[in-house]
């Protein structure tokens, strides 16, 4: 039987949500085909007739995740103006977020493994990483934005990765609130700076 190209794109789909969810929540390393297949409701057959391996449904969901990101800067940006990284910050930390590893942000999620990735997903990253900073910075007034851009991604990931550390709940709301204002702070430009024309 012969699948329509909308039943191919859709099991596409199926099958790379799947996997987003188990390796946010379970790493790339304890993953094996059999698992991804089953999240996704389909065969191991069926899997490989999207992916070749593992290893490039990993990319995938990497090179998806840094999309909804950046999907993310700019849908705040657009609807939010010169004010957009107050709201982006409040809901990047949000703690209903924080709480989800399914739904983690891809920086904190795949960030740690990536340097162990091969080297087409370190590129798939890098690219993706790229792109995330420029809208960040392209986001952000004054001379320096570029470096401040950095420092937000460095917050954005350190920051999550501590507050869901921790396993006093408490605590982990505290922090959220805590880099939210940090990230906040991070994007404004230094005291004395001229504003962008």
């Amino acid at each position: 039987m012969r699948y329509s190209t909308e039943h191919k794109e859709l099991t596409r789909k199926k099958i790379l949500a799947a996997a987003a969810a188990l390796f946010r929540g379970q790493g790339y390393a304890g993953l094996g085909i059999d698992a991804l297949a089953k999240a996704a409701g389909v065969t191991n057959g069926a899997f490989y007739g999207h992916f070749a391996s593992k290893a490039e449904a990993y990319r995938a969901t990497v090179e998806s995740g840094l999309e909804t990101l950046w999907r993310g800067i700019e849908a705040y940006r657009a609807d939010h103006g010169p004010g957009w990284i107050t709201p982006f910050a409040h809901f990047y930390f949000g703690t209903e977020k924080l709480g989800c590893s399914e739904n983690l942000c891809a920086l904190p999620a795949f960030g740690p493994e990536i340097a162990r990735a091969p080297a087409e997903t370190r590129a798939a990253f890098d690219a993706g990483l790229a792109r995330v900073h420029r809208a960040l910075a392209e986001g952000l007034s004054g001379a320096d934005a570029e470096a401040r851009a950095w420092r937000l991604l460095a917050l954005m990931l350190g920051g999550v990765t501590l507050a869901r550390a921790v396993p006093d709940a408490t605590l982990a709301r505290r922090l959220a609130e805590d880099y939210a204002q940090a990230l906040i702070a991070a994007a404004q430009p230094p005291a004395g700076a001229v504003p962008d024309q």
